[in-house]
């Protein structure tokens, strides 16, 4: 599917709504004006940018093409070989992207967020700002997850490490990761989406952390396994919108678990799993004493012996 923006001043974004007016639709968030002609669906958004997308938009597009300051034109072309044809098939889907944040780092919660994106709501997603989680800063991805959280459906499921450590006696790391997924595949399709979002979704994308067969085989001893085609993806967030506004919902609520989670020891818990970590669990231990550690930390971890270790040195 042909996809064309156009940059335009204020003033001619307000003749082409004039120009559309039998046209209209529904606005979306940021958008100043929604409209659909010859199968091509024109959105105006706020910051200036006119999407055209559908088998028409180029002609569509072309009546504007010479008032535009800038245009971008994605036209079907030949494939790339870095694209292939599972990613090819994901962007032009609805899908429900589903990625965890926090397993890393030895503090703070493991979160996991599934998201319903629409494959009209994609363009919407990239105007306000979404792209791999790994390159925002904490400030930029709470920005755009509290924007995220009002245009599309979701669902987060935050695991705090009380949670994690209980499970940890009986599960390990993939299976609770597997567990936390299927909780918010399961919440999102059943309390969150509606029936239109039901009908229409076309599958599943996960950020991939296990191998599929063990990954079904963990989901297989969970009480209420979801049972839909589930696609799994390395490193989707780089390559696919449903799973990078996943991530940066889930990242928001990770770097926020950081903060309260801290807050009782008046300090905000840093995150990974390095050297300052080790210090930094070391004095909570000498601070606060061991049971600290399992209110703000994931104790499997071998931060947890070096930082004993590294408390017994401290002279008091």
């Amino acid at each position: 599917m042909t996809s064309i923006t156009l940059t335009m001043t204020d003033q001619d974004i307000q003749k082409m709504q004039a120009f559309y007016q039998d046209y209209l639709l529904n606005t979306v968030p940021y958008s100043v004006f929604r409209a659909k002609k010859n199968n091509t669906t024109i959105t105006a958004y706020t910051s200036g940018k006119v999407l055209f997308q559908g088998n028409d938009a180029q002609q569509e597009a072309e009546q504007w093409q010479a008032r535009a300051t800038t245009v971008d034109s994605k036209a079907p072309k030949k494939e790339s070989p870095t694209i292939t044809p599972l990613v090819k098939k994901l962007h032009q889907a609805n899908l429900i992207g589903s990625d965890e944040v926090g397993n890393g780092s030895y503090f703070g919660s493991l979160t996991v967020c599934a998201v319903y994106l629409p494959q009209d709501k994609q363009a919407l997603v990239k105007e306000l700002g979404v792209r791999d989680s790994k390159v925002l800063t904490d400030t930029q991805i709470r920005q755009i997850a509290a924007d995220l959280k009002v245009t599309l459906t979701y669902k987060l499921v935050e695991c705090p490490p009380i949670r994690y450590n209980k499970m940890t006696s009986t599960m390990n790391a993939n299976q609770i990761k597997v567990a936390l997924h299927n909780e918010a595949l399961q919440a999102l399709i059943n309390e969150k989406m509606n029936d239109n979002e039901k009908a229409e979704f076309d599958g599943v994308l996960i950020d991939q952390f296990t191998s599929e067969k063990n990954f079904y085989h963990y989901l297989k001893n969970e009480p209420h396994p979801y049972s839909g085609k589930i696609h799994f993806m390395e490193k989707a967030e780089s390559h696919n919108l449903a799973v990078a506004s996943a991530s940066i919902i889930a990242r928001a609520a990770f770097v926020d678990s950081l903060v309260r989670l801290g807050k009782p020891y008046g300090r905000k818990l840093p995150s990974g799993a390095g050297k300052n970590v080790d210090l930094f669990a070391a004095e909570l231990i000498r601070d606060h004493g061991e049971g600290a550690l399992f209110k703000t930390a994931k104790l499997h971890f071998a931060n947890t012996k070096k930082a004993k270790l590294l408390a017994n040195k401290y002279k008091y």
